[in-house]
């Protein structure tokens, strides 16, 4: 058999390997032996397994861009297939569970989403009983959930209170009519108690100091713009927004725990956060990333005097991998802020090629050379003026903002067809939106 008819029937077995894998929901795997009759009728070839994982791969680094873009839609479908070309991997249905539960708390807490983040996490669990991601999941939702019942419950019963004292101060104001209608003629009319309604606590927040113990051992430096401690929907929230930065180190994963205290210094609670985790681009020396922490406690938040936001765990590179940055071509598509100034570095590019497309990663890091801070920053990454540029956020409203000199580093996925010439070419970043502060 020619070599280009053999290729194409190991491209065709492929193709109907993953149309048939598609046929399952994602969080309805196949099981064990149907995924085993499945191989034995489709024999995959070693490269095509090597295809299929890549696939997968690409699939998971696109969704991860996506949710830090914060398209959830877009971040749900792409791990949607991961978790359907890995069928047996809880991995990628924990991730899209995530997902789910993020979208379902920006939609109101709808109930279509959480429904699917805990058959998939509970699918995943049973793949693997003892995953800890998994686990960890199942009981933060337990407890999240159980905190908005609670809330919901006590929005019902306030409207109910407070109809109630309404009644009774109608009742009161008008206790003539209402004694006459109820006592017997000739009785002596009793004189009625007037009972006053009980407190409600309303909503709010406060600013609250935060301690930074060993703040810049290990070579990074935490800083705390924002620190909040409030009550929302009848649920107590703790919010810390900030930067973290590495003068002189590589920093890999990293895990932050925040300890509320009261005014004798105990603790009244401790929540682990995982700020960085190995999917995410490497700080290198003089790199930094936006802090964004929030999170709902179980205790009631007026027992907190102070906050302790200390580093759990962090993944110091001793001998970091090396790379050839290169620098990006830089274009404002809208009106440039006054004094400001932009530079772009790409680093780690690589091409992928994946079973229906050519798949593009990179770190992309954007240095403010303005005399301003950006307070706000979306761009468009591009290799070409003939492909629609992939939109990203740099610097979000609520994030902190870019300093001057400050450099901050994105991770950037982009498709592309499979004809695609992708070589040698120039990585062209366009601004799209901008703010600066003085």
């Amino acid at each position: 058999m020619p070599q280009e008819d053999l290729e194409k029937d190991e491209d065709d077995a492929l193709r109907k390997f993953i149309d048939r894998l598609e046929t399952w929901p994602e969080d309805e795997p196949p099981s064990t032996a149907e995924l085993r009759a499945l191989r034995r009728e489709i024999r995959l070839t070693q490269d095509d397994r090597d295809k299929l994982e890549i696939l997968s791969e690409n699939h998971i680094r696109r969704a991860r861009a996506a949710l830090d873009a914060g398209s959830y839609d877009l971040a749900a479908a792409e791990l949607a297939r991961a978790a359907q070309l890995r069928p047996l991997d809880p991995r990628p249905k924990t991730e899209l569970a995530g997902i789910y539960l993020q979208r379902s708390l920006e939609r109101g807490y709808g109930r279509n989403d959480r429904t699917k983040a805990i058959r998939l996490a509970r699918k995943a669990l049973e793949l693997n009983p003892g995953d800890p991601e998994a686990q960890a999941f199942l009981k933060e939702y337990r407890q999240m959930n159980a905190d908005f019942r609670s809330a919901r419950y006590r929005r019902y019963w306030i409207p109910g209170l407070a109809a109630l004292v309404v009644l009774i101060n109608l009742a009161v104001w008008q206790r003539d009519w209402v004694v006459d209608f109820i006592t017997p003629s000739g009785s002596e009319p009793v004189s009625p108690t007037t009972t006053a309604p009980p407190a409600v606590t309303e909503g709010g927040s406060r600013d609250i100091g935060v301690n930074l113990p060993g703040n810049g051992e290990g070579g990074v430096e935490t800083e705390v713009l924002r620190s909040v401690i409030g009550r929302r929907n009848d649920s107590s929230y703790v919010d810390i927004r900030g930067r973290i930065s590495t003068p002189a180190t590589t920093v890999g994963a990293m895990k932050l725990v925040v300890r509320g205290r009261n005014g004798d210094g105990q603790a009244v609670f401790a929540l682990p956060v995982t700020l960085r985790d190995e999917s995410d681009p490497l700080l290198r020396p003089g790199d930094s990333q936006a802090m964004t922490i929030f999170r709902w406690l179980a205790d009631d938040e007026s027992r907190v005097d102070s906050l302790d936001l200390e580093i759990l765990e962090l993944d110091i590179l001793e001998d970091p991998p090396p790379y050839d940055p290169t620098e990006a071509e830089m274009v404002w598509d809208v009106p440039r802020p006054d004094g400001a100034g932009l530079a772009a570095e790409v680093r780690d590019l690589q091409v992928y090629e994946a079973f229906d497309r050519q798949v593009v990663v990179m770190d992309l890091a954007l240095s403010n050379t303005g005399v301003h801070e950006l307070s706000e920053l979306s761009v468009g990454v591009s290799l070409g003026s003939e492909w629609t540029p992939s939109r990203h956020r740099g610097v979000g409203s609520e994030e902190a903002s870019l300093k001057r000199g400050e450099r901050r580093v994105i991770p950037v996925a982009m498709g592309f067809p499979l004809d695609a010439d992708l070589e040698n070419r120039q990585v062209t970043v366009r601004v799209t939106e901008a703010a600066g502060t003085d």
